[in-house]
């Protein structure tokens, strides 16, 4: 199994200290050491992940791993790389609208979770119709005591609307959940772990925990015929 703290965080490190092309030219053959070690992590990951979801099996850690090249098109910040590395495990890859396992490894930031990130308005609309009549499944495993444990701060409030959309009882039971945009949990993960042999079976475990979850949003949306 990869150790992340040998190749993987000094080369994020020193990245986030130096974002510029010159530097990044400089250092290429670290980037390609550093992207190799975490694409073979990633597989090692998928191989015991795929133990609990059947149907990972065949997801391959190229499909998963997002590029560390920034789009600037659109944003002010023009530092060029990104300073994490990162992968979304999951049945047709990182693009996918189906609910994904999450890693991601940077200094001081690094984390591992799941759930649904929403694009597309009528996955949206399909999650709120059902949890506006069924909430109880959800709650159920939000509540759950090993959940919380591992995801203390509950459901990620991303964009969460300060109100219950229009069209929602904003007085039935669990009415909050309809206020997301987003369905995503994340379990953080200190640079010490990141060093230790336990590393693979907490990440195991997490997803453990957040399968559920992403079961029961992948069903939301296969009985909607959006997946």
């Amino acid at each position: 199994m990869i150790n992340p703290t040998v190749n993987i965080m000094p080369f994020l490190a020193d990245l986030e200290r130096n974002n510029n092309k010159p530097w990044f030219d400089k250092n290429r053959n670290r980037y390609k050491t550093a992207a190799a070690d975490f694409q073979q992590m990633i597989t090692d990951i998928i191989g015991l992940l795929s133990d609990t979801d059947k149907e990972l099996l065949g997801v391959t850690a190229k499909q998963s791993i997002y590029r560390i090249y920034r789009d600037l098109r659109f944003s002010p910040d023009k530092t060029p790389y990104k300073t994490h590395f990162a992968a979304n495990i999951a049945v047709g890859g990182k693009n996918t609208p189906r609910c994904g396992f999450y890693v991601q490894l940077e200094p001081g930031r690094s984390m591992c979770g799941g759930g649904l990130w929403i694009e597309d308005k009528n996955i949206l609309k399909a999650v709120r119709d059902e949890l506006a009549v069924v909430p109880e499944d959800l709650v159920e495993i939000l509540e759950k005591p090993s959940f919380k444990k591992f995801f203390p701060d509950g459901l990620w409030d991303y964009m969460k609307l300060k109100k219950v959309p229009n069209g929602y009882n904003g007085d039935a039971p669990h009415a909050e959940l309809l206020k997301y945009k987003h369905f995503i949990v994340t379990n953080n993960l200190s640079d010490n772990q990141l060093a230790s042999p336990d590393l693979y079976k907490h990440i195991v475990t997490v997803h453990h925990e957040v399968f559920p979850m992403l079961r029961l949003f992948n069903s939301i949306l296969e009985d909607a015929e959006l997946i």
